[in-house]
Parts: structure tokens; sequence; C-alpha cells
């Protein structure tokens, strides 16, 4: 079983208050030895070994819980003035069946792995993780809040392992400036645990017992005495980097910004350093992520923003200071997330930035051209994290630079007439602070946000806020070994122009203009909007059987976190709740399997009742390691206040979700998984998606997987759009038109992996995807509050559809017909190779290839085979190629 698995399995990735202190705990006395003692070969023949005390004992946490471990295993914890050491030693009863898969350096597959954790503060939530395959794979994690895991925290460290005819051993040397602490010439007791997954029996075994039922992680770590005379690592660390990429994309000739081959040389530096034991600086300048895989491709026929996953390195490591604006719940409500990072250096906002005057130069006959940058870079990112007292203690700072889009006027002689720049993006800077403290059995928290932009000139004004600024408090106190209440509560300020904020209240989380909200309206002379949100939360957080939580959450109208945060929508007030039932023993044909049934309900600030729901899981392993699910969920007639976009309110239907999912033995050569969904309601609307997956491991060194999916959608009631129409009395004004549109998406996504070392890896990638929807069928809301629209054609006024596909709709009132064409069919696949070697520790070699093909038709109709040659075939093809070369100094 792997790492990540077991950090899985102890509890959801929640928040969880400081456990009980358990004075059972084992203890181990570290030895002293001079420097450069031992050698970090994977023999423990160095005699400094010989006289260190050893843990022994394991407990398994899963199969059997509580039970012995199979095989022994023994530790042993050594330090020096630079560093800790770590001796594990793994008999097996059947050396040849130790599995030496390889992988890249943080890769989390199924094998056999030691690993140890180390709670340098000695509070009993923060733990650093270093664990070692039985092939030399290395991984480390950030354990944070006890139970929560960051696994793309990275430290330079070493580690080295040999097998022999009665298993294997593994050596760590873990640098002390890895590590945070206090300085300390007295003893000190740090937290620590040792571990170990078992391939072959798939058992999970710990030092430190830990069980499915306790709650938490850190805090059942062991104690580690007799350190002496530690003095505070101020390292500095730098990590310069030079790059070198080239770009080869189609394009037209006579643009005057177009290259067939541009070359982008870059350089930037990230650094770290040790303000004190206990509190880090992290710094990048003009950082480069050519080497991250690029974000899926998607359709989103709905007007809510897609999430997409951040994968940027400096972002994404050290992130547990930063997770704040959550309570300790298993089950929740949407709510919005008061920390995106996406936003810092996103895609310029304004869009058709080209001026009026520029077509009118070019003449009908002439040609305008334009230029805009696809991202907007990082000039520099810094964060501060640590502990201060009884605090932990978080600052991120960014900075991005202005951006400018460029246009040319060209006439039909081939003059140009015209150009210029406009901004598209303005200088912005982004700031988050974050302290959380301990009181006893009460933390304490606080955070707060700012987006400051430049006001730049008219157009951005009018069009982004000059400021944006969010506070939050959090609490969790315990109120037993096994209950937990816990609090958030946060305000948000938005300010700039009366253009802007105009902009900000119409936005889809709040959509003020709604005619029939009459505790709703656009202020139109505002330059400022505030609003709150907040939850509640009651869980018990531990037991052998049952869990649970009970949850209660708003946001006001006015709330917007979308600056710097992530929110769907504002206007909401919900509950919630869960009740789970585990069973982590074997039972029967069951390794352990667990149920729960949850509800919840949700209004706007209205009144109206926007969300009702119930449903229930079914999950469990099987003896054979076989593991399976089921989920379903029910809900009743609703009213929504989003169908619409800005319009009335609407009849949300009836409707069930059903899914299935399964997957097979993880340790074989051959595994897989599968999954199925469906969901229907009284409309007539259903989906039904189907998604398998294998994953195969001819040799230990190369690993392939592929994952194809398929689905199909049928929706009754898809909004196309809304226009002026003073005929249109009962609806404000407006037609609000809709259609009933047949989706079909299939996707694929092929991963290659070898192995050459675990410091020399290849990584291969493709995703193709194609996906088309053909509108039929279109209706209009004639009243609010309808489930059932008329159809144009059937119930009243007419649809004529031409040849090109386009689509008249006359409503037969005397009103202006509406024109609609939304058919789409789309295609795109996504491929990259990388090779990455570690040519030395923390330094690294990237070269990179990347490619991106995609085209679009307007007849909605997929047909597989025309659509998987147009892949190969499609002209907007784009190849990146990068070589990156960093070195840790």
């Amino acid at each position: 079983m792997s790492l990540l698995l077991v950090v899985a399995l102890l509890v959801p990735s929640l928040s969880i208050a400081l456990a009980q202190p358990d004075p059972s705990r084992p203890n181990l006395r570290a030895h002293a030895v001079e420097s450069n003692a031992i050698r970090v070969d994977g023999r423990l023949d160095e005699a400094a070994w010989a006289t260190a005390a050893p843990a022994s004992g394991f407990v398994q946490m899963n199969p059997n819980p509580g039970q012995p471990a199979s095989e022994s295993t023994e530790a042993r914890v050594a330090y020096d003035a630079d560093a800790l050491y770590v001796g594990m030693r793994m008999l097996d009863s059947q050396p040849t069946a130790i599995d030496t898969q390889l992988g890249r350096r943080d890769a989390g597959f199924s094998g056999d792995w030691a690993f140890v954790g180390v709670d340098s503060y000695g509070e009993g939530r923060t733990g650093f993780v270093f664990a070692i395959s039985a092939g030399g794979v290395q991984r480390d994690i950030l354990l944070f809040d006890d139970v929560r895991d960051d696994e793309s925290w990275d430290a330079v460290w070493d580690a080295a392992v040999t097998r022999d005819g009665e298993g294997w051993t593994a050596e760590f040397r873990i640098p002390l400036s890895q590590l945070r602490f206090s300085a300390s010439e007295g003893p000190q007791t740090w937290g620590i645990q040792f571990g170990r997954d078992h391939h072959r029996t798939n058992e999970s075994s710990f030092w430190a017992p830990l069980l499915p039922s306790d709650d938490g992680m850190v805090s059942r770590f062991g104690e580690l005495t007799g350190l002496r005379g530690l003095k505070a690592p101020r390292s500095l660390e730098l990590l310069p980097y030079v790059a070198a990429g080239v770009t080869r994309a189609p394009g037209n000739a006579a643009d005057p910004y177009y290259r067939t081959t541009a070359a982008e040389p870059r350089a930037g530096l990230d650094l770290k350093y040790g303000l004190t034991g206990d509190v880090t600086l992290t710094a990048t300048v003009n950082p480069d992520f050519g080497q991250v895989e690029a974000d899926p491709a998607q359709v989103n026929l709905g007007a809510f923003e897609l999430f997409v996953e951040e994968r940027r390195p400096f972002f994404v490591e050290g992130v547990d200071i930063f997770s704040f604006g959550r309570t300790r719940a298993y089950f929740t409500n949407d709510r919005p997330q008061f920390l995106y990072t996406r936003r810092i250096g996103r895609s310029p906002q304004r869009d058709g930035f080209v001026p009026d005057a520029a077509y009118t130069a070019a003449g009908d006959e002439g040609d305008v051209y334009s230029d805009a940058p696809v991202q907007t870079p990082i000039l520099g990112a810094a964060k501060v994290s640590g502990r201060v007292g009884r605090f932990s203690v978080g600052v991120l700072n960014a900075l991005t630079p202005r951006q400018m889009g460029r246009f040319q006027a060209i006439g039909d002689d081939g003059v140009l007439r015209l150009s210029g720049e406009v901004p598209v993006e303005p200088l912005t800077n982004y700031t988050v602070a974050r302290a959380r403290g301990t009181f006893g059995q009460t933390l304490l928290g606080g955070a707060a946000t700012a987006v400051v932009r430049e006001r730049g000139d008219d157009g951005l004004a009018s069009l982004l806020p000059s400021g944006a600024f969010l506070a939050e408090a959090d609490v969790e106190h315990r109120l037993s070994s096994d209950w937990v209440v816990s609090g958030v509560v946060a305000g948000s300020r938005v300010q700039g122009s009366t253009d802007a904020i105009r902009r900000v209240q119409r936005a889809f989380p709040r959509l003020f203009q709604r005619p029939d909200a009459d505790y709703l309206s656009v202020d139109s002379t505002a330059t400022t909007l505030h609003g709150l949100t907040g939850e509640v939360a009651l869980t018990k957080t531990g037991g052998t059987h049952w869990l649970g939580s009970v949850t209660g959450a708003f946001t006001t109208p006015g709330f917007d976190a979308n600056a710097l945060g992530f929110q769907s929508r504002a206007d909401i007030a919900n509950v919630g709740g869960i009740v789970i039932y585990q069973q982590n023993e074997p039972v029967g044909p069951f390794l352990r399997y667990s149920a729960n049934l949850f509800a919840g309900a949700g209004w706007n600030f209205g009144g109206d009742r926007t969300n009702t729901f119930v449903g229930g899981n079914l999950n469990g392993r099987l003896r054979s390691f076989w593991s399976g699910g089921l989920n379903m969920s029910l809900w009743p007639r609703t009213t929504s206040d989003r169908l619409t976009r800005g319009g009335p309110l609407a009849t949300d239907p009836a409707g069930l979700n059903l899914n299935l999912n399964a997957s097979s033995d993880s340790r074989k050569m051959v595994s897989g998984y599968a999954w199925t969904g469906m969901n229907r309601n009284e409309l007539g609307s259903w989906y039904h998606g189907v998604e398998v997956g294998a994953e195969i491991r001819p040799t230990s060194a190369l690993q392939v997987s592929i994952g194809p999916g398929l689905d199909a959608s049928h929706t009754a009631r898809q909004f196309v759009t809304a226009e002026d129409a003073t005929q249109a009395l009962p609806t404000f004004g407006r037609r609000y038109v809709f259609g009933e549109v047949d989706q079909v998406g299939v996707s694929m996504s092929v991963r290659g992996s070898w192995t050459f070392t675990p410091r020399l890896t290849l990584q291969l990638f493709a995703r193709p995807f194609i996906a088309a929807g053909r509108f039929d069928r279109f209706s209009q809301m004639t009243e609010p509050g309808q489930l059932r629209f008329p159809v144009y054609g059937e119930d009243f006024g007419t649809a004529t559809r031409d040849s090109r596909g386009v689509t008249t709709l006359d409503a037969g009132d005397g009103g202006e017909p509406v024109t609609v064409k939304p058919d789409f069919t789309v295609r795109a696949l996504q491929g990259n190779a990388v090779l990455r070697w570690e040519y030395r520790p923390g330094s690294a070699l990237f070269v990179v290839w990347q490619q991106s093909r995609s085209g679009s038709l307007d007849d909605g109709d997929l047909r597989l085979r025309r659509d998987v040659r147009g892949l190969w075939r499609d002209d907007d093809r784009t190849n990146t190629f990068l070589v990156k070369l960093s070195y840790w100094l």
C-alpha cells in the first residue's frame, strides 16, 4: 500500500483539532555521533548504528488493525551537528518477493516502502515525512493540522537501500536545514514515527500504533529524546535556472505579429532562507513553469467558471499555513474558496481591446491584426512561513506586470494606417497573510487577502475593480476526545469605478439584476461592494464505527472572493449533515467497508428553496484487495435563481443520480478500474458516462496507463440567449431562449513512465478529446416560475432552420425574431514528453516537448472516424521544445 493511501485512510483532508497527549506513547533516544561518522549507503555497518537504541514492535494499521506486524522491523536514530540519520531494517520471510518497482521521485505507487515522520516542533500537529521504496525511490510529504497532507512539499535529503537474503535496509540522512525547530543547547523532545508498507501482504504498520479509528496522525507519533545542542540552521538555498524554449505554430503569413518559430530564452531564481530555525523565506524571481503539464481540454455550456487544479510548483509547495476558510466536517455544501492561486499570473482579462478607430482606418477591404499575451508573467513572489511562539504564520506576496495588447490596421493597399498598444492587464499585487495559534483545546486563526491593481486607462478601470480585500477568522474547539466544533466567518470588500462595481454586482455569482428579486437591485452609483460568509460545524471525529458531522453556512449576496479566491455563487444559506458507519477490521469477505447517509437543503436570501437532496454511499474492500463503491442521491423540485442567468426564477425538476465504481488489486502487474454514472430528471434530461482504466507494469522500470472515457447526455433546458423584447411583458421585457441539446464526448488519457534510475525518468502523456453538441426544440420562458417552457414551432410561433444550420425563432408576437446557431463539434489533442534528470540532490535538468492540436466545426455531429482523423490533420497545431537547467546551491 502506498504511503499516500495510508494517509488517505486515516481521515479525509480536513483540518483537525489538537489531540490529547497520550502518556503511553513509545519513546526512543537519539544517539549523538561525530560529523561524518555515518556514510549513507544503505548498509548500517558503522559502529554508531550498533550503539543506537532500536525501535521495534511495529503494529498493523491494516489489514488487521492493532495486530503485530507480520514481519519484523527495527529503526534507529542518530544525529550530528548537521543532520538527523535514520536506519531501518525490514526483515522479510520471502526476500525474493520484495517489490523493487521504480518510479519518478515523489511517485505514489504501490510497493515496499519505509518511512520516517519527524515532528521537530514537538507539538503534535506538523510532521515532515521522508520515505524510500525498496527500489530506491524517494518521497517526502508535509503533514499539517495533524492529518492533512501536502504531497508537493519537497526537501533536499539523501537515502540509500540495500537488499539481502533476509530482507532489506534503508538509511536516511535528513539535513537539519530541511526541518523547522527551535535552537536549544539543552535537551529537546521531538515527535517521531516509523512506518512500513509491505507489498506482498498489503500491510501497513507503525512503530507508534496508529489505527483507522484514531483521530489524528502527528499527535500519535512517539517521542524522540536525547537531542542536545541543536543550532538553528539559518541556511540559504539558491536554485537558479536557465531555460531556452522554441515554439512552432501555424498562422497567417501576412500577420505582422506572426512568427513561424518563436525562440524565448529565460532565466530566473528560486531562493529559500532560514530567517530563524522556525521561520523560512521562500522567494522566486521570474519563475518558469514550462515543465508543468497542460490543463485538460473541457467543454463548458454552463455559466459557472470551471475550477482548474493548481500545478505550478511555487504555489503548490508549502500550502499548509495557507489552507484556511474551512471547518472540520466530513460533508459540506458549496462554499467560497478564499485562496485560489491560479488567479496569480492568469490570462489577461481584457478581450476585444482593438479600438473601433483601427477598423475604420483599415476600411472594408483592409485588415486589422492584433496580438496579446496568453498568460501574465509573474515578476516575483515570496512566502514567509513558520512558527512564532504558539502561532503558525505565513505571508505570501506576488507581483504581476502590466500587459499590453498590440494592433495594426493595414489598408487594402498594404499601407499601415494605424497602430498602437492598449493595456489588457494592469500591474497587480497579490497578498495573503495567515496566522493560527493553539490555546489548550482551542485553535484560533485569522487571515487576510488583498488584490491591488493600478488604475490603468479608462477601459481597464471600467472592467476591473482597483482593489479587493477579504478578512477571515476561524476557530476549532475540541469538546471531547471524539467531538469537535468549528466555525469560520469572513467579510469581503471590493472597490473601484462605478462601471467596475456594476459589473461585479451583475456577475454570475451575484446577479443583482434579477427582476423578480425584490431584495436585490443594482446600484449604478456604488464604488464599493461588501459581503459576509460563514460556516459552523459539529463533527464526531473519532470512534470505532460511527462518525458524522452537521453544518450550517451562509453567503450574503454581496460577498465576493473571486479576485484571489474561487466562488461559484453568493446569496445562499444552507444546512447539511452526514452519518458514517465504518468497519475497519476484516469481517467475512471484507477487509473493511463503510456506509453513509447524507442530506441537505439551501435557500437564497429571498426565501426561495434552491436545493434539497438526500443520498448515501456504500464502499468496501474485499480480502482479494478488490474494492468498489455505490453512490446514490435524490432531489425534489426546487427553485432555480440561476437558470436564466440574471432573469426570473424558474422551477428545477426532481431527479436522481447513481454511480458505481470498482478497482482491482493494485499490487498486480496489470490492474484496472471502472466507473459508470447516470442521472435523470422529470423533464427528460439524462446523462450516462463510463470510464475504464488499466495500469500495466511489465517491468520494474516501465509503467503504462490508459483511461478511455465516454459520456452522452440530453439536456431539456439549456440556456441559449436572452434578448430585450418589449412584447415579453411577463418575463420583464426580455426573451429567455433555451434549447434541448444532445451531447456526446469521448476522451482518453495515456501515460507512460520509464524510470532509468530513481533520478532519471522519462514521462509521456497524451489526451485526445472530442465533443459535440446539437441543439433542437428551442423554447422560451413565458412566465416566471415555469418548469416546462413552450417550444417554438410546436406550442407557439415558428422555428426555421436553414441549410447552414442557422435557426430563426419567431414568437409571432410582433417582436424581432431571434437567430441562433449554437451547435458545436470540438477536437483537441494534448501531449507532452518530459525527461527529468536529478543530476545532484536538488538540481535537475528538464528536456520537454509539448504539442497541442485543436479544431472545431459547427455541425454538432460527432463522427468518430472523421474526428479522430481530424485530430492529426487540424492546422491549429503548436509544438514547444524546452530545455531547463537548475542548480541547487
